[in-house]
């Protein structure tokens, strides 16, 4: 299936021409609830959970994607206010943990469960739920390190498919077609615009 990663125009190009994306850590990501999802009251629970957050972060690296590329709001967020772009990948589903949405925070008894990491990796409140977000889970021995960021190089498991131009930026087709490399020059580049009759954006066949 195709899912898509929100960046702004530098980044997105940059992104391009390298054949990479950007790894979060938990601690860089923008929700504070990371990895505490779950009821914290308890003063010993509350310290083991935000050691562990911490050896995770020191550990493994996030692929942040979502579903739908149709919401203005995620454009907003993170693509510079529309200014940036959207990179379409297909991605097997078993390498994706898709984001579970909640009202309230997990009850801390999933505590016990063996996979109980996960469950926190995956879980945000369900304000959240717009970004119909699904999560790629990596070593960050695994990846490339610049600096003080983490990178995933584009593969057949993280195939680039689409480039998707928001509707306030300046970039033309030529400037992402120009800084593709062979194994991408046959990717769909298309323009976004806002949608006549709905709140959402959609593709301006008009260019």
């Amino acid at each position: 299936m195709e899912y898509y990663h929100f960046t702004n125009a530098e980044y997105g190009i940059e992104n391009l021409k390298k054949r990479r994306i950007k790894a979060s850590t938990l601690h860089n990501l923008n929700d504070p609830f990371e990895m505490i999802g779950v009821e914290l009251s308890d003063k010993m629970i509350r310290k083991s959970i935000n050691t562990m957050k911490s050896d995770i972060s020191s550990k493994f690296g996030i692929l942040c994607f979502s579903q739908t590329w149709n919401n203005p709001v995620q454009w907003g967020h993170y693509a510079d206010n529309h200014k940036g772009i959207s990179l379409g990948f297909i991605i097997a589903e078993t390498d994706l943990k898709k984001v579970n949405y909640v009202s309230k925070r997990l009850d801390s008894s999933i505590l016990k469960s063996a996979n109980f990491p996960l469950t926190l990796l995956s879980t945000k409140f369900k304000h959240w739920h717009y970004e119909k977000e699904y999560r790629t889970v990596l070593q960050l021995d695994n990846l490339i390190k610049e600096g003080e960021l983490y990178f995933q190089n584009f593969s057949e498991d993280l195939k680039l498919s689409k480039v998707i131009i928001g509707c306030e930026s300046k970039l033309k087709r030529e400037d992402v077609r120009k800084e593709l490399c062979e194994a991408d020059k046959n990717i769909q580049i298309i323009y976004a615009r806002p949608a006549f009759k709905e709140f959402k954006i959609v593709t301006n066949r008009a260019r």
